[in-house]
């Protein structure tokens, strides 16, 4: 599509556009207009996805950071924690 090669995006919006992409309502079509996005993005994405899908669920993965983890990294954790809320909100239709 219209995109620069090399371009970012934030993991909130990557799963917005996964989560899209697997209601049945949507076509693929449909969404790669939406979001002006090949094919081979989304169902990359969309791999992504699955792999690390158990993920939300390793508990080993949610522990607390503690006082000396610089700034990176609790940035990280904010934005992991971000995508498993979104994940969670989509999974039980608690979307504002």
């Amino acid at each position: 599509m219209s995109h620069k090669k090399g371009k970012r995006y934030n993991p909130s919006f990557k799963l917005q556009v996964v989560l899209d992409s697997l209601d049945p309502n949507n076509t693929l079509i449909a969404i790669m207009k939406k979001y002006d996005l090949s094919k081979s993005t989304i169902n990359s994405w969309r791999k992504q996805f699955f792999k690390n899908a158990h993920l939300v669920f390793d508990n080993s993965l949610s522990k607390k950071p503690s006082l000396s983890e610089s700034p990176q990294e609790l940035k990280r954790i904010i934005g992991r924690l971000t995508v498993e809320l979104e994940i969670l909100k989509k999974t039980f239709n608690l979307t504002n």
